[in-house]
């Protein structure tokens, strides 16, 4: 009997040893198939700043599950709503006494930045203005984070979106939420209540680029005194322009709007070619740059106010959205910061030069400059 058993096991160790690769083979794919299916199934796999935390459809159960508290807690500190003021299966429940129209509501995440906040509220008007054919039935609501709210405040006086709250947030599903990305579709839901979050860095440029932004006024008010500070300033610049030329070409002077920020390293031969090129551009009548610097001994504010007599350098307002007015209200801008992109749109005239060589001050206006008229790249 030990005899036969010996047998068995050097047949057994004989076979191991001539299919000794194969066998590692399966071993290794089961071993991935087992950790792929345990990962799936813990609730902290689901991350709460991508397209795929949320999904569209019906709520099942498995999908619940994923959905404990901690995941309802990320959720809604991206949505700055305090977590505390209600239990974590109270939030996944719809409320019943919500409003029984169909509603469609639009947020974003809180951003980081001034700059962030501008590309959302623009991204949330453009897909306002986008659904505005698309929908008949569905009533459509636009809301903010008190941050957003915050940041925008530094150079509107009033922002038309209310700030998302937790009784505003009750009455949607939230594993249902949709996260639009940059070229997310927007599915348009017909029998329930949907949510749509702008996910962080998101951009809606497709949107963007169809609406007519001059015409969104509504969106972009201004304080009295802002208006007639930057009023009072471009009065004081045709006045000095009367130094460079007789009365006809004041009174067909054009103003070019540059900003110079000290955290942003352009060259100086990108203004001097850009200047040079604005030049060309209106050869048939008086230019007049207008430099605003943080820093007006900076090195490249320092080289532009030794250029030409018609290029007038003033320093940085302390309130920033008299900066954003004065951009705005030039004929012409010339670009060296995201934050330049947004007065040169609402104005929606004139011509516009950005940064040939992409880095992550000029990369969006490089993509805005390849399609709408009058943005010229210049490297």
């Amino acid at each position: 009997m030990l005899r036969h058993l010996v047998n068995v096991l050097r047949f057994m160790l004989q076979a191991v040893r001539k299919n000794i690769k194969p066998l590692i083979l399966i071993a290794s794919f089961l071993t991935f198939i087992w950790l792929i299916a345990d990962t799936v199934h813990r609730p902290e796999f689901v991350r709460h700043a991508s397209k795929h935390s949320f999904r569209h459809g019906n709520r099942s159960d498995g999908q619940d599950e994923r959905w404990n508290q901690r995941s309802v807690q990320q959720f809604l500190d991206l949505l700055e709503i305090d977590f505390n003021a209600t239990s974590g299966t109270e939030i996944m429940r719809v409320e019943e006494a919500c409003r029984s129209e169909t509603t469609l509501l639009f947020t974003a995440f809180a951003g980081s930045s001034l700059s962030e906040h501008l590309w959302q509220y623009f991204s949330l008007i453009a897909i306002q203005n986008s659904l505005m054919s698309a929908t008949s039935r569905q009533r459509i609501e636009f809301v903010i984070t008190g941050t957003a709210l915050t940041e925008l405040s530094q150079l509107f006086v009033r922002v038309p979106y209310e700030v998302i709250d937790l009784d505003t947030i009750r009455c949607y599903y939230i594993p249902a939420a949709c996260i639009l990305n940059s070229n997310t579709h927007i599915d348009i839901a017909t029998e329930k209540n949907q949510l749509y979050i702008l996910n962080n860095q998101a951009i809606r440029f497709e949107e963007i680029l169809s609406v007519p932004w001059q015409q969104q006024k509504q969106f972009f008010n201004f304080r009295p005194e802002t208006l007639n500070t930057v009023h009072d300033l471009l009065k004081e610049l045709r006045h000095r322009a009367k130094l460079y030329g007789d009365e006809d070409d004041v009174n067909g002077l054009q103003v070019v709007g540059i900003h110079v920020r000290e955290d942003v390293q352009l060259p100086f031969e990108y203004y001097y070619r850009a200047i040079t090129f604005q030049r060309k551009m209106h050869d048939s009548g008086m230019l007049l740059f207008v430099v605003v610097c943080e820093n007006p001994k900076g090195a490249v504010c320092d080289m532009l106010n030794t250029q030409n007599e018609r290029i007038e350098v003033i320093a940085e307002h302390d309130e920033p959205d008299v900066d954003f007015v004065l951009m705005m209200l030039c004929n012409h801008t010339i670009v060296s910061n995201e934050r330049d992109i947004f007065p040169p749109l609402l104005r929606g005239i004139g011509n516009n030069v950005v940064f040939g060589k992409e880095n992550a001050d000029s990369q969006y206006g490089i993509e805005l400059a390849n399609y709408l008229e009058n943005w010229y790249i210049i490297v």
